[in-house]
């Protein structure tokens, strides 16, 4: 399950190079949380006012709330008396279904008192400060994946119990040794609606003399890379470790008319608006009803992401904490998020109690799923820091390519 501990350790500026552009994943759902950046072509910037502004709200839901009791969750008393504290980046919409899906229902089934708090960018740092001053605050914390082996590592986690987490109806990848899979996104292809033909892959990304011949990136090796060694004819089961000279090459291909995003709502809405013919963008932002029927996905070939629930080592509620976790990966309450947000459950069976068009929304679904590959976690705890300045190096002083 998951990677295994080394001695490695990381540094807090690492940990949290590994979540700052996750964070903004969870805020998705919130009206408009995440500050405006500019786009980079190059050394040059495309100002952000050129991308209209988007609602930003979620889909609506298209049914109703599932009731029914959690099997194991079946007893009022069972945390009377108790308060956990759950941490997220969450806000507004997001923040919504979040209580909705497992934080209130878990106190009903319970009696556990259960209380949000919001963290923002330091967040992870805030978890550290916690742990090594033995002043814990928070007793569930909700991370970016990326974020879970480096804090193992450097042991600020406890480690999951699967014998209260139930792991048998979860994707491999989420159930790591010291944190679980709350929610799943993917980085895709997108196009506009009108677009004629749809490219196949992301081979066809890479054809400038297609789609307009402009397109958008991330600004992040993490996707960016993967990407490049798939268009370049790698295969998505021999794409880690990477071959970071193979994908510098295969970028530079395409450099002078890429824009690098770091907005997340910048992508649909540079493809919504065809100032760019193709883009990757998070399928979280892709069925937001503002660009809905504007654009169009081209799942093959995505990467798989996700946020993650992780416990800080050495708080006094591990139990109660567990408990949750276990609740909040069962199918009900993560069908229940996938209504309310568009990101798939962590949990395989919830996708039987989701009606058919939310289910075809979600990377997850039969027909999407075997299509798309999970983000490596393990090779970017690895490798991020070495890999992000690189790629800086890269895009800021072309032409030539740093050696790996």
């Amino acid at each position: 399950m998951g990677g295994e501990l080394d001695s490695r350790r990381w540094s807090r500026r690492g940990l949290l190079a590994a979540g700052a552009g996750a964070l903004a994943f969870a805020a998705v759902g919130c009206a408009d949380d995440e500050p405006e950046q500019a786009a980079t072509r190059g050394a040059a910037t495309i100002d952000a006012a050129l991308t209209p502004p988007s609602t930003q709200l979620p889909p609506t839901p298209t049914q109703p709330p599932l009731t029914s009791p959690v099997p194991g969750y079946l007893d009022p008393a069972r945390w009377q008396g108790r308060t956990l504290i759950v941490a997220s980046p969450g806000v507004g919409d997001y923040l919504d279904a979040l209580e909705s899906a497992f934080l209130e229902p878990f106190a009903e089934a319970t009696g556990a008192t259960v209380q949000h708090q919001q963290y923002g960018p330091e967040g992870v740092a805030s978890l550290q400060d916690q742990v090594d001053n033995d002043d814990h605050v928070w007793d569930v914390m909700l991370v970016p994946a990326s974020s879970v082996l480096p804090l193992a590592r450097t042991e600020y986690l406890a480690p999951i119990d699967y014998n209260v987490v139930d792991p048998n109806a979860l994707y491999d990848a989420v159930a790591m040794q010291h944190g679980v899979g709350a929610a799943l996104y993917a980085t895709v292809i997108v196009y506009p609606a009108v677009t004629g033909e749809a490219p196949a892959d992301w081979p066809a990304f890479w054809d400038l003399s297609r789609a307009g011949g402009t397109r958008a990136l991330r600004r992040s090796p993490v996707g960016t890379f993967e990407f490049a060694l798939l268009a370049d004819g790698v295969e998505q089961g021999s794409l880690y470790p990477l071959d970071t000279p193979r994908a510098f090459g295969s970028l530079e291909r395409i450099r002078a008319a890429t824009l690098f995003w770091e907005d997340s709502k910048q992508p649909v809405e540079l493809v919504r608006t065809e100032q760019v013919g193709l883009a990757a963008a998070w399928t979280v932002r892709t069925v937001l009803p503002d660009v809905a029927s504007l654009i169009r996905t081209q799942w093959q070939g995505g990467m798989m992401s996700a946020d993650s629930w992780v416990i800080p080592r050495g708080i006094t509620n591990t139990d109660m904490a567990m408990s949750f976790i276990g609740f909040a990966t069962r199918a009900i309450p993560t069908a229940n998020f996938a209504r309310l947000q568009p990101f798939a459950p962590v949990n395989r069976d919830a996708l039987t109690l989701l009606r058919p068009d939310v289910v075809e929304s979600l990377p997850t679904a039969p027909s999407h799923v075997d299509q798309l590959f999970f983000e490596g976690w393990s090779y970017w705890a690895d490798n991020l820091d070495r890999l992000t300045a690189q790629f800086e190096e890269w895009l800021l002083n072309p032409p030539a390519s740093p050696a790996a």
